[in-house]
């Protein structure tokens, strides 16, 4: 097997020379912090011998390698815990056991939590690990034979996972710094609280302060009104203006009142204001309202504004009846307040401003942890997108070499048949398609056994080759019915022959099912990043967002999580916010997830219940502490290891559900643990 992979790795390069080590012109600490780790696990020497011959003087943007060596799976994750920056690991599968490379592979994603190191998996025996099971069954970034692993394909290998862990590893730092943003964000938003407590504080006190000089002119009016005397006394302490007014002589009369602290030079103060009153075109205007107070025998209440020594003056008026003919009125200046009201309008906009402005940060905060959720989704979704594009790359593949190396062959091949073997050819193919499941290694290898006994009891050659190519097409058990065929000396021919056309229909299944698959997924991540820019809310399914986010997760619940729908029939739309709420599904399934390790189950109940949407979402992992439950939705509160996360989503999930006016509950005990969402109907 070395001489294979040996082979596999010059045969592309005949001329490459050994070269003598290089001593390095930095110390092997400088080395390890500006290069890329990379770990080689295999057992054998010569292979880790043969990959640093080709790796050791490459460098990917302008930092070099550094191999590390590792003979056995024990020894790979020791040297992956402490070199938890590793980029690469290049991971033989059959070492001191058969699935020694296999465990390390779930050593690292499970017991390390290390999802931005790079596997590589490579094996010099493809049936103790076959491709497809694998990759279905564990969490890797690349498989090869070792007889297929050339230079070029090592080097194509290594860039694509460095590229990739590049990638993986900048995702987590921006996550890291929208955490730090986030944070920055919410000293504002207390800043501004506090600040808009102050203003409304001021707001009040002015209001106040309002309202006692409004009690005090009415306490006013009302001892003017009791006697001439009293009115008399009050005109003097007054500093209104007041004029009695003659609505049929046009007569008017200053009340005898003291302005002298209003104003500077009070009587022509006060003979200019009459006489801008009562001048041109707005006598008759004045004159109307002096009528109407007559006619209606009320009243009239107003502010105007007159021009006095180059500045505006402002005056709150009072007109009242005195007799059947006259007015009473009494102007107040009114200025300094008039100016206090302009500031504190100024600041109420500037508050409604600055609320507005929040309002957009907020909105701008939700989509932020979304695309940061969604960043945590890449590998997997990317993982989901990948996978059915491989299937039907292969799948393309074998049709097309089919058809290049057979087409012209086939009509000479079904002419040489005889009737009894074109019979048994079409029941062989008829078997193949009705196959209803994809067999497991463990399960191929029983049946195999199997057949290989009867084949050596009929004194079949080949016995191996046969039953492996009969239990790829579907006959596991009897051979009986085929003994005639297997019998046939052209009978190797003829099963290869069947075995290939074969392929071709399960070759069509196979890209059938990938494009849906992949297409389900690319319509989910679609809908997921949408984000609707009116700010309006719109009618929508909460059950179709849920959906959406399932298929996101669907790589990381495959293989331990058990998902269990409940929705009630007919569930109507609803005004909502889809965008938003598909945040709060993400945030509650992913730490339903993560409360399970990934093992467990994830229920969903969706049913409408007193004019509510109600969605559970329910884990059966360890539960939350009953000390911690109260503070679940506190900002930046959290239980998870540094890291792993911000404090962010349930408070943010408590937000987006306040707008929709609705709750949110949780109950938790050891085993399960339900967050309940109501969403009114009728809003």
């Amino acid at each position: 097997m070395t001489d294979i992979l040996n082979q596999s790795l010059v045969e592309d390069d005949e001329n490459l020379i050994l070269q003598e080590e290089e001593t390095p012109d930095k110390a092997p600490e400088e080395v390890a912090v500006n290069s890329w780790k990379i770990i080689l696990v295999d057992d054998n020497a010569e292979v880790h011998q043969a990959t640093k011959l080709i790796l050791k003087r490459f460098a990917f943007e302008e930092k070099p390698l550094n191999l590390i060596s590792a003979f056995s799976g024990e020894e790979a994750k020791n040297l992956i815990a402490i070199h938890p920056d590793t980029a690469v690991i290049v991971l033989d599968v059959v070492m001191e056991t058969n699935d020694a490379g296999l465990r390390v592979a779930k050593y690292i994603r499970e017991v390390l939590k290390n999802k931005l190191v790079r596997i590589i998996l490579r094996t010099g025996q493809p049936g103790e690990a076959p491709e497809e099971s694998v990759i279905l069954e564990y969490d890797i970034n690349d498989y090869a034979t070792k007889a297929t692993l050339t230079r070029s394909k090592l080097f194509t290998s290594t860039i694509a996972a460095l590229r990739s862990y590049r990638d993986v590893s900048e995702i987590e730092k921006s996550r890291q710094e929208l955490a730090s943003l986030y944070n920055k964000l919410q000293d504002f938003n207390q800043n501004l609280e506090q600040l808009v407590k102050i203003r409304t504080q001021e707001l009040e006190d002015k209001n106040q302060q309002l309202q006692q000089e409004i009690y005090e002119r009415q306490l006013i009016e009302e001892k003017l009104q009791t006697s001439e005397e009293k009115m008399r006394a009050v005109f003097e302490a007054m500093t209104d203006i007041v004029l009695v007014i003659d609505s049929e002589s046009g007569d008017i009369e200053i009340a005898p009142t003291n302005p002298d602290r209003l104003y500077k030079e009070a009587a022509n103060t006060i003979d200019k204001t009459i006489e801008q009153l009562f001048e041109g075109e707005k006598f008759a205007s004045w004159f109307a309202q002096i009528r109407h107070v007559l006619e209606t025998e009320q009243t009239l209440d107003f502010d105007y504004s007159l021009p006095l020594n180059d500045e505006e003056v402002w005056f709150t008026a009072s007109i009242s009846p005195l007799t059947d003919t006259s007015v009473i009125w009494v102007a107040r200046n009114i200025t300094e307040r008039q100016e206090v009201e302009v500031k504190l309008r100024q600041k109420n906009q500037e508050l409604a401003n600055a609320l507005q402005d929040l309002k957009m940060t907020q909105v701008e905060l939700i989509q932020s942890a979304k695309m940061a959720a969604l960043g945590q989704l890449v590998a997997g979704v990317a993982h989901e997108v990948n996978t059915p594009l491989g299937a039907i790359r292969s799948s393309v593949e074998n049709i097309d070499y089919f058809f290049n190396h057979n087409l012209e062959k086939l009509p000479k091949f079904f002419q040489g048949l005889s009737p009894e073997r074109y019979s048994d050819l079409l029941i062989l193919l008829q078997k193949s398609i009705q196959q209803p499941t994809t067999l497991s290694a463990k399960e191929k290898r029983q049946f195999k056994r199997g057949l290989i006994h009867q084949l050596e009891e009929q004194a079949i050659e080949n016995a191996d080759t046969i039953a492996d190519t009969l239990v790829d097409l579907g006959v596991y058990e009897d051979i009986s019915p085929f003994l005639p065929l297997l019998q046939d000396p052209d009978r190797s021919n003829i099963l290869h022959k069947v075995y290939q056309i074969a392929s071709l229909q399960k070759s069509t299944q196979t890209i059938k099912i990938a494009t849906q698959r992949a297409a389900k997924v690319v319509f989910a991540l679609k809908n997921y990043a949408r984000y609707d820019a009116t700010g309006e809310k719109i009618v929508a399914k909460l059950t179709d967002g849920i959906e959406t986010v399932l298929t996101l997760y669907q790589n990381q619940m495959k293989q331990g999580v058990e998902v269990i729908i409940n929705y009630q029939d007919n569930l109507p739309a609803i005004l909502c916010y889809p965008d938003e709420l598909n945040q709060v599904w993400t945030n509650l399934i992913h730490n339903g997830l993560q409360a399970m390790e990934l093992r467990g189950v994830l229920t969903i109940d969706a049913r409408q219940e007193d004019g509510s949407l109600q969605v559970r979402i329910s884990d059966s992992g360890k539960g939350i502490p009953p000390e911690v439950m109260p503070r679940i939705f506190q900002p930046f509160f959290t239980t998870k290891p540094p890291g792993e996360g911000s404090g962010l989503g349930l408070d943010i999930v408590k937000k987006i559900i306040d707008k929709h006016q609705g709750k949110i509950e949780v109950e938790s005990i050891p085993g399960k643990t339900t967050f309940t969402v109501s969403i009114p109907m009728n809003l």
